[in-house]
């Protein structure tokens, strides 16, 4: 007792080196490295079921971010993909456009192993300092930096604490994270792999779901599952044959396939009616022309709200001054 007595005497809160002051506040300047997804310091999760696109998801994200100027540096740190699944990402062509900017680490290569993947989040987080300012530090996948099982906050706890230093110092921190293997009704319940720790620790938290895969063309969205900042779901498509990624409509591809058999039905619809058609005879004609071609469709309810969501994009709405009916014309 004495000793506990002892030791908090010697702190003095009112003149810590912690205490914050408005100054501190307004000194700190928050930047956007992408618009509505990523600002700079922070510990962002990106997870998803094996073959999801994560990895290739969070390697073209960063050197988008090289691309428009955003950060100069990545360290990529994959202790997870073979050399066959990094060829056909194209990465041996990212490391000759990106020479000098992009560092990748890989258990892949055949060498003797310098690095303890289960220490290295320690090692590199105890020499975290203002010079990675403009770095980003990618980590693929957790599950390889953490000694001991991954179900326990009191295991994974301290390597997590660990990032949360480097973020304060990196441009930021990003960790990639498995989920468990889904049940047999096919819906995913987004819930992460392992200790709630992941989750609690992270400032942000993204659900990374495979949408549209042929030839070098992915396409993936980006669902924010933890928010601490103006983050926005994302849409990607990604071409591993031109190096490229691109943003577009989030909402365009997380309909379910019966939102999106109701949307090009009404399309087709609208089209055919230059003179407008309201939306209760656009449902109905949406709903016979999916009985007489026998597929399935979304309930009265969605299709009415799914319309909505596009307006401008593929037809404008007006609202008639009579009924207050929305009308639907083609652009």
């Amino acid at each position: 007792m004495k000793d506990f007595k002892k030791r908090g005497e010697a702190i003095d809160l009112e003149r810590s080196n912690l205490l914050l002051t408005p100054k501190d506040i307004a000194d700190f300047n928050p930047k956007w490295l992408i618009s509505g997804f990523a600002e700079t310091n922070k510990l962002i999760s990106l997870y998803a079921m094996p073959g999801s696109g994560k990895s290739i998801t969070a390697l073209y994200l960063a050197i988008h971010m090289l691309e428009i100027g955003a950060i100069k540096k990545v360290i990529y740190v994959d202790m997870d993909n073979g050399l066959g699944t990094l060829k056909n990402r194209g990465v041996e062509q990212i490391l000759i456009k990106y020479s000098g900017r992009l560092k990748y680490i890989s258990s892949a290569k055949k060498a003797q192993k310098d690095i303890d993947p289960k220490t290295l989040i320690f090692s590199l987080s105890a020499l975290a300092d203002e010079s990675q300012k403009d770095t980003l530090i990618i980590f693929d996948s957790i599950r390889n930096f953490i000694n001991g099982s991954m179900s326990y906050d009191e295991v994974v706890m301290p390597t997590l604490d660990a990032l949360q230093n480097m973020r304060d110092y990196y441009a930021g921190a990003w960790f990639l994270n498995h989920q468990n293997k889904q049940d047999f009704t096919g819906e995913n319940n987004k819930a992460y792999k392992g200790a709630t720790a992941f989750f609690d620790s992270c400032d942000e938290a993204y659900f990374v779901k495979k949408r549209e895969r042929k030839e070098s063309r992915l396409i993936v969205t980006l669902e924010p599952m933890k928010q601490r900042d103006d983050t926005k779901p994302q849409a990607l498509i990604i071409d591993t044959a031109t190096l490229s990624l691109e943003f577009d409509d989030y909402l365009l591809y997380a309909m379910s396939d019966k939102q999106a058999q109701a949307l090009e039905y009404a399309k087709d619809i609208i089209k055919e009616n230059p003179n407008g058609i309201n939306l209760k005879n656009l449902t109905t004609e949406i709903k016979r022309m999916a009985k007489f071609d026998e597929v399935e469709i979304c309930g009265i309810h969605a299709i009415k709200n799914l319309l909505k969501q596009f307006d401008g994009k593929f037809y404008n709405i007006t609202s008639s001054n009579t009924h207050n009916f929305l009308v639907f014309y083609p652009l």
